[in-house]
């Protein structure tokens, strides 16, 4: 008798916890009886994504030269950078908005004609950083730069000026989504959500470009150029009392 009541209390036992484990899965835990997992609580993850529109872009711009010297190679480079530099002052950006990011001078030798010890030429590179701040300029800039002799331009993003107010808004509603999803899970189970046990982020995206197809275009003042949206999502992990 003594050992079938032992088999019996110990596949109740088993049985419970197959019952917890199964109530586990996916990324919300209920748990109603403190003799399982010590403590009622709910755990629930929220999610949020914000969309604004950016107010300041970045490129970088470059003017490339080749010539026989390097001396000729690069007085070319400077004239034609100087250049590209006057044009953007010219349209109004700021000198403080343009910083040189780069500067290198390459030997161009002879492999198309196997003489690989000959040097036939210089590369030239001058690279500038460029910032925008007024967005309806972005065209006419980028187009400004490659009319006064820039030949390479990349790197073009937008985002935010201010990104932590936008981090701050995808933080809050996050948790105000853990909030509703716990508050949802406890209304089905006849309980009410208290306070907050714990909180963490666990993940938080920096500010980045999004194409938006019905973004505003800024073809009329030169280069085609949409903005579009940037985005900043927010997660957090967050467990509530049940009262």
């Amino acid at each position: 008798m003594y050992s079938r009541i032992r088999r019996s209390k110990h596949v109740t036992l088993l049985l419970l916890t197959a019952l917890f484990m199964w109530g586990c899965d996916g990324d919300t835990v209920f748990s109603p009886d403190d003799s399982v997992v010590g403590e009622d609580r709910i755990e629930v993850i929220g999610n949020a994504t914000v969309a604004v529109e950016p107010d300041i872009a970045s490129a970088q711009v470059g003017v490339q030269t080749f010539a026989g010297d390097a001396v000729e190679a690069v007085t070319l480079n400077n004239t034609n950078t100087d250049a590209v530099l006057a044009a953007l002052e010219v349209l109004g950006i700021d000198g403080q908005d343009l910083q040189t990011r780069s500067f290198s001078i390459s030997p161009q030798r002879a492999f198309q004609e196997d003489r690989p010890d000959s040097i036939i030429g210089f590369w030239v590179s001058n690279t500038v950083d460029m910032t925008l701040r007024d967005l309806t300029q972005v065209g006419q800039m980028l187009q400004a730069a490659v009319d006064a002799g820039a030949n390479s331009i990349y790197g073009l993003q937008f985002t935010v000026a201010d990104p932590d107010s936008v981090e701050d808004l995808a933080r809050t509603r996050a948790v105000e989504d853990a909030r509703r999803r716990a508050e949802t899970l406890a209304a089905a189970a006849g309980v009410e959500v208290g306070g907050v046990v714990s909180l963490r982020e666990s993940s938080l995206s920096v500010p980045y470009f999004f194409r938006n197809d019905a973004a505003e275009s800024y073809a009329s003042s030169g280069i085609p150029i949409e903005p579009g949206n940037v985005e900043v999502s927010a997660t957090v992990e967050a467990v509530f009392e049940i009262r």
